[in-house]
């Protein structure tokens, strides 16, 4: 690593990249944006003209070789994550990779053993345990779990394998607020098992706590919450903007709004920004991230053990048909 400023490259710049990882990394102090690569040339001059990057890459080899980097930020679909990512571990540098770590969890497992032999820091984008309002529910039960806790993420309008890419968020939420899962039961909704209206659990964990997840894509509106119970308190998030905590009948709550003098960013209030915080300061410390490779690995295994028993694919389609041919 070198002792200036820490030189990062993105491999792939989408939407969540625009208003996620690329706000946070042009206001992050002593880091340089070296490079970038993208789908074409066109998107690439669009990132140059929008963000403080050095220069584009036509490939994530070529960016590797010239561009002096200390960390990679591999920000593509998943079903590319697991090669630049073993690609960066090869080239000993650091990665951040968006979510989920691979597309299925025998995948994820090869990444998360291969970060393991590394010396390499790795870490998974689940920005919502970095979020103020979930760290705030999470302060309340870090000595003790909750009894239950009831977590939902609902929105209008399905999408491909929904309850993989985005519902993936509150079960990762769970592992986090109550260890790891003993019993699952689940149910899921839809005549398409491959773009589903929506899934259910019970899950029972290894600290006694009973957790309900939904996650639903015929919902009139989004909406996110969480709702944790124990030593007679209830603490409940609203995502991403309230976080409330009731206990011998007085009830604090936070709220981003006033607290950014109305000026609420997504990229802060979601969490987004303090993960990509948290990792430049991993990087630097060399300390293991929260949301490392081993945690994104078993958080992807309890997402597969919840699809399975709702009766929905754990591997992607294109898999089967290469598989079956």
């Amino acid at each position: 690593m070198t002792d200036g400023p820490l030189r990062v490259g993105l491999i792939g710049a989408g939407e969540i990249a625009q208003i996620a990882q690329l706000p946070a990394l042009g206001a992050a102090e002593g880091v340089t944006i070296a490079g970038v690569v993208t789908a074409s040339d066109e998107e690439t001059r669009r990132n140059l003209a929008r963000w403080p990057i050095e220069r584009g890459y036509a490939t994530a080899e070529e960016m590797i070789e010239h561009a002096g980097l200390d960390a990679v930020f591999v920000l593509t679909r998943k079903h590319m994550h697991t090669p630049f990512v073993k690609l960066a571990l090869d080239a000993s540098l650091d990665v951040f990779c968006e979510k989920p770590l691979a597309t299925s969890v025998a995948e994820a497992q090869e990444v998360a053993a291969a970060a393991a032999a590394s010396s390499q820091i790795v870490m998974v984008g689940f920005n919502r345990r970095y979020a103020e309002v979930y760290r705030h529910a999470h302060d309340r039960f870090a000595e003790r779990p909750p009894r239950f806790v009831v977590a939902q993420k609902s929105r209008r309008g399905s999408e491909y394998r929904a309850t993989l890419e985005n519902g993936i968020h509150m079960v990762d939420l769970l592992r986090w607020f109550c260890g790891e899962a003993i019993d699952v039961v689940a149910m899921s909704s839809g005549d398409d098992r491959y773009q589903e209206d929506g899934a259910c659990a019970l899950i029972r964990f290894d600290s006694g706590a009973v957790a309900t997840f939904a996650a639903v894509r015929t919902a009139g509106e989004w909406d996110e919450r969480l709702e944790a119970y124990g030593d007679f308190t209830t603490v409940r998030v609203i995502a991403p903007d309230t976080s409330s905590i009731s206990q011998d009948g007085v009830t604090t709550t936070i709220e981003q709004r006033p607290r950014a003098n109305g000026w609420v960013d997504v990229t802060t209030s979601a969490g987004f920004g303090p993960a990509v915080d948290h990792f430049l300061d991993c990087v630097r410390s060399r300390r293991q991230p929260l949301t490392n490779a081993w945690e994104a690995w078993q958080s992807q295994a309890l997402m597969d053990r919840i699809l399975s028993a709702a009766g929905l694919p754990i591997i992607d389609q294109d898999e089967i048909e290469a598989f079956r041919s």
